[in-house]
């Protein structure tokens, strides 16, 4: 899309109620940011996300030296790309030619074992030497190990290691590294879908897993409990096509309960690199075609947010072949925000699913 325009592309992403994958459905229905911002205008009587705030978003970016990547510019992280809730914008602080090489996620426990942090640095290590950049998300314990491990190859390496935030890329967290940010942005790239000045929330951090997980050819789980984020890093790995490792553990530590899981069932092994590089340095990488096909709808199952597929569904019990008002089912929907439920209410329209009959109606569609 090289005529887009890239204020009104932020406008449409930061509208209340256009999450990433409505944000694709409405591009894909109307060809343009600001046509869709115009249909919301129009048919919807939506309350706009202001074309100040988008400019000033831009630019805060600027003041802080940071690059502005759009999904539909060409040097967008091609393997990101592929993913169907790929970040339709990206701040990158750094050097954005990291986010173009081979990777390899590395990811697991906060509360890690020294022998787990001192495994992930070595193999990190191994893989920025053998032509990957290390991928992670700057969390203390494995993530901290696997950045400080990529940084520790030779200078020749070349970019070496990519920290995705969950804040905005400004937003050191935690603080107490600091210095490794400092170094990464050196060496490599920090990244965040988020803008600048974001403070990190906890919703945002699985959210984040998913371009961890979408910028790599494979994501490499150390140690991880059976309720890590790690875990959901991993899944989205599968979800995206891509390969996912995972190093075993001793049965009676906590930390061994995900990964032996993920070995038990179908993640491949890793005793040292090479059980890594045997798998991915035969992977054929093409930027210009689609490596992986990922149907949407299965993609989404997994990690849509529940109340929000619940709130579609109760939308849904509502309606009839018969027009009903929308104040009615605003009132019968008490304890949604206004918000939530006119991004549901737009999805479920851009999914054919119900439609507007006028006069402040809406009707479903069987």
């Amino acid at each position: 899309m090289p005529g887009e325009n890239k204020v009104d592309f932020i406008r449409l992403l930061r509208t209340d109620g256009v999450g990433v994958v409505t944000f694709y459905k409405l591009l894909s229905k109307f060809g343009s940011a600001t046509k869709a911002l115009e249909f919301l205008e129009r048919e919807r009587d939506q309350k706009l996300f202001s074309k100040s705030k988008a400019e000033d978003e831009i630019a805060a970016a600027d003041k802080i030296g940071a690059r502005v990547l759009f999904s539909f510019d060409a040097d967008y992280p091609f393997l990101l790309r592929q993913i169907p809730d790929r970040p339709p914008v990206l701040y990158v602080l750094g050097n954005s030619d990291a986010l173009s090489r081979r990777a390899l996620a590395i990811v697991g426990s906060r509360n890690s074992s020294m022998n787990g942090k001192s495994f992930a640095s070595r193999l990190a290590k191994q893989a920025v030497e053998a032509g990957y950049a290390v991928v992670s998300g700057l969390a203390i314990g494995i993530d901290t190990a696997a950045h400080a491990g990529a940084l520790s190859a030779s200078a020749s390496a070349g970019s070496k290691t990519v920290a995705v935030l969950a804040g905005g890329v400004d937003n050191i967290y935690p603080p107490s590294n600091r210095g490794l940010y400092a170094r990464v942005i050196e060496e490599g790239a920090v990244i965040s879908e988020n803008p600048p000045g974001t403070e990190p929330m906890a919703n945002f951090f699985p959210r984040r897993n998913r371009i961890v997980s979408g910028l790599s050819l494979g994501t490499l789980v150390v140690e991880a409990s059976l309720k890590s984020g790690s875990l959901i890093t991993a899944r989205y790995a599968l979800a995206q096509g891509r390969e996912v490792f995972a190093v075993p553990n001793f049965p009676l530590d906590a930390r061994a309960n995900g990964t032996n899981d993920l070995i038990r069932n179908g993640a491949a092994l890793v005793g040292d690199i090479g059980d890594i590089t045997a798998v991915l340095d035969g992977m054929e990488v093409d930027s210009k075609a689609t490596l992986f096909s990922v149907g949407e709808d299965d993609y989404r199952a997994d990690f849509d947010d529940a109340g929000a597929r619940t709130l579609e569904e109760r939308i849904l019990s509502l309606l009839s072949s018969t027009p009903t008002g929308l104040n009615a089912l605003l009132r019968e929907l008490d304890g949604f925000t206004h918000a939530r439920i006119s991004g549901a209410l737009l999805d479920l329209e851009l999914g054919d699913k119900i439609a507007y009959a006028g006069a402040g109606q809406v009707v479903r569609r069987l």
